[in-house]
């Protein structure tokens, strides 16, 4: 038995982050991954990731070969391709295992130690609180238990420690399938480089993408396309890659190009959990169901998560508390920081995948939501009621009155979860109270939506 003062579960981005963050303080820490070195953060994914989220947290620019393009914005195309909203942006198109792997190497730099080709198979409880994990070696087959006053779940959707746990601590609640996209992308060398490769490309078409979206994201630096589609799940669409063998696989732009990996994944577009942290366990990335519900980006707000778990444990460590109360100030933290942004976008997301394509066409056309409505949502989750306002005349005098009204009832919404968010519980005592009402706001929504 070995004994740590945390165990990471998980080196993807959000395990390598909360290692690098963890790596500025004294405490001895564990990562444990089933991917040998070489394969850490490979997973299948749109690799952007904005500036705004290295600059708030400190992290370091790509540089080197972590980097493979800038981003100075998106194109987001209306289902006929007739409306083009151009939306300005600044970041980075990452190499996600070179990058995920420099993090790691800086915490190893600092003293964590790196257990790859381990699996971890379940937490360790004592007296109602987790100690520790049992681990699996998967060369040599060896099972042995590491110990830790606090062990961060930060494997992804295999939820691989919290899924363990009794299902009365929040950390454990299963995510609805309905608020899961499955995604499938395809990665091609060009033949000949993309128009303003800085941007990046979002398509809106319930035929292409029911549910979700294609995008087209070139890497400015390498003429290399990574182009895909997400899908909602659980509501019976067809599986994303055989509406991209359809309908994207022969575009212009991949004419003559060379393909270099393929590739899917579950991707939770949903609020965020309602508490990262309980006894001896925190939770992040997509474990916790950190990823933005709209445009299903979730390197930066895993990395907030991270940042926001680190310094919480860093805190219990440092006054010797490890309970949820101890670990409370991560909760706190994340929601002041991105969650309260992520369930308000959750509310518009709902109401996005009910839209009809001739409901998007409509409204990007008319401009009921403009290029500036677009930003200002995303960085602040914020869809002004004066923008319907304006466009009340328009909509009753071409027929489209109940677009308006879903529009009123998704902006009323978003107001009721970011006031509930704005006074989030400040100890777990009071958490099921203020869990009950915003599962009751939830509901109502959906009531009120669905008519």
């Amino acid at each position: 038995m070995s004994r740590y003062d945390v165990i990471i579960v998980g080196a993807g981005i959000a395990g390598a982050s909360a290692a690098y963050f963890l790596s500025f303080s004294d405490l001895r820490v564990a990562i444990v991954e089933a991917k040998p070195w070489e394969r850490v953060g490979d997973k299948p994914c749109a690799d952007a990731m904005g500036k705004h989220h290295f600059d708030h947290l400190g992290l370091p620019y790509p540089k080197g070969k972590e980097l493979e393009g800038y981003v100075k914005g998106v194109f987001l195309y209306s289902p006929s391709l007739k409306t083009v909203f151009k939306v300005k942006g600044d970041g980075f198109e990452i190499n996600r295992i070179k990058y995920t792997q420099g993090l790691l190497s800086k915490a190893l730099n600092k003293g964590a130690e790196f257990f790859g080709r381990h699996q971890a198979l379940r937490p360790i409880l004592e007296k109602g609180k987790v100690v520790g994990i049992k681990v699996r070696n998967l060369s040599s087959g060896e099972v042995f238990d590491i110990k830790a006053n606090v062990v961060i779940d930060a494997s992804g959707n295999s939820r691989a420690i919290v899924r363990h746990l009794p299902k009365d601590w929040p950390v454990s609640e299963p995510a609805d399938p309905k608020d899961y996209v499955i995604a499938y992308r395809e990665v091609y060398e060009l033949s000949k480089p993309v128009d303003e490769p800085e941007y990046i490309r979002i398509y809106l078409s319930n035929k292409v993408a029911p549910g979700g979206y294609w995008w087209l994201f070139p890497k400015s630096l390498i003429d290399v396309v990574n182009v895909g589609l997400g899908v909602q799940y659980g509501v019976g669409n067809p599986h994303p890659k055989t509406l991209f063998d359809k309908y994207i696989k022969n575009i212009p732009e991949l004419s003559g190009a060379k393909l270099i990996e393929a590739g899917g994944a579950l991707v939770p577009t949903c609020k965020p959990l309602d508490s990262l942290v309980w006894d001896g366990i925190a939770v992040i990335g997509d474990a916790a169901y950190t990823v933005n519900p709209v445009h299903g980006g979730g390197k930066g707000s895993s990395a907030i998560a991270a940042k926001c778990v680190a310094d919480a444990v860093i805190r219990a460590h440092d006054v010797g508390n490890f309970s949820a109360k101890g670990l409370w100030n991560a909760n706190l933290c994340y929601i002041e920081n991105y969650g309260r942004k992520q369930a308000k976008l959750d509310i518009f997301r709902i109401f996005l995948q009910k839209l009809s394509d001739d409901d998007l066409e409509y409204a990007m056309k008319h401009r009921i939501v403009k290029e500036e409505d677009i930003l200002e949502a995303s960085y602040k989750g914020v869809l002004k009621m004066s923008v319907v306002d304006k466009a009340l005349r328009v909509i009753a005098g071409l027929g489209k009155p109940s677009l308006l009204f879903k529009l009123k009832t998704v902006i009323e919404f978003m107001n009721k979860v970011s006031d509930l968010y704005s006074n989030y519980p400040r100890n777990p005592k009071e958490l099921n109270a203020w869990r009950l009402r915003l599962k009751e706001t939830y509901a109502k929504f959906s009531e009120v939506l669905g008519k």
